[in-house]
């Protein structure tokens, strides 16, 4: 098992990390772990940030832990912040086909298409095709100057599977914070070692893909909320 931390990763970051890839954290430890790792990516992004109009996209499972994290800690600095939710419902390829992602539904405010930035949510970032499908649908209406990729945990390597993905014009926007690369994986489940803890589906209490795409997160909901009151 080989783990690199990133250079900003501090003690407390590690530590969080550690508490997720315990397999006995429970779910409301675990979730609570995901939110403040948000605000660790939120600490690091306000300067880059600051006074830009940002599109904070996701997928379901992330909005009320990672994103809202991420969301709480640079909304104060930014000039405008709009947020953008994914419902994916990932296909496992084989030697004939490749794995995706397709979008079974989605939440997309409507400054997304106007942001100066773009920052794309995931708790684990492996295989990429779940951030690929999002940029995907974010950039067909939407042509921020810098895309950033953002996650706790990614399997070394992940850059450049995204990247290629692109043409190198939309390629060369893209930055990418994690706190920790890991390069062991498990052939026959595809999970990244020692990653997330495991099915960050299970772990954050949605049971199963079926399941989370049945949620609404409560982030979205409020933000909804707001728009009908405006």
């Amino acid at each position: 098992m080989s783990r690199e931390f990133a250079s900003y990763a501090d003690n407390a970051t590690k530590s969080l990390l550690a508490t997720l890839a315990e397999r006995s954290t429970d779910t409301v430890q675990y979730q609570k772990s995901m939110y403040q790792l948000g605000l660790k990516h939120g600490q690091l992004l306000t300067n880059a940030l600051k006074g830009l109009k940002v599109c904070l996209a996701c997928t379901v499972e992330d909005a009320d832990y990672l994103e809202k994290g991420i969301a709480d800690e640079i909304e104060p600095s930014v000039g405008s912040l709009s947020v953008a939710c994914y419902w994916n419902k990932r296909i496992v390829g084989d030697e004939n086909f490749a794995t995706t992602a397709p979008v079974l539904k989605k939440y997309v405010e409507p400054e997304c298409q106007n942001a100066d930035v773009i920052v794309v949510v995931k708790s684990i970032i492996s295989g990429a095709c779940v951030v690929k499908t999002n940029i995907t649908s974010l950039i067909q209406k939407a042509n921020p100057d810098k895309i950033f990729v953002v996650a706790p945990v990614i399997r070394k390597g992940a850059e450049e599977r995204l990247s290629i993905e692109f043409p190198e014009y939309v390629a060369k926007k893209f930055q990418y914070n994690y706190f920790a690369a890991d390069t062991d994986i498990v052939e026959s489940t595809g999970e990244v070692v020692p990653g997330i803890g495991g099915n960050v589906y299970q772990r954050l209490g949605f049971g199963d893909q079926e399941t989370k795409n049945k949620y609404t997160p409560d982030f979205v909901k409020s933000r909804r909320a707001a728009f009908a009151h405006v």
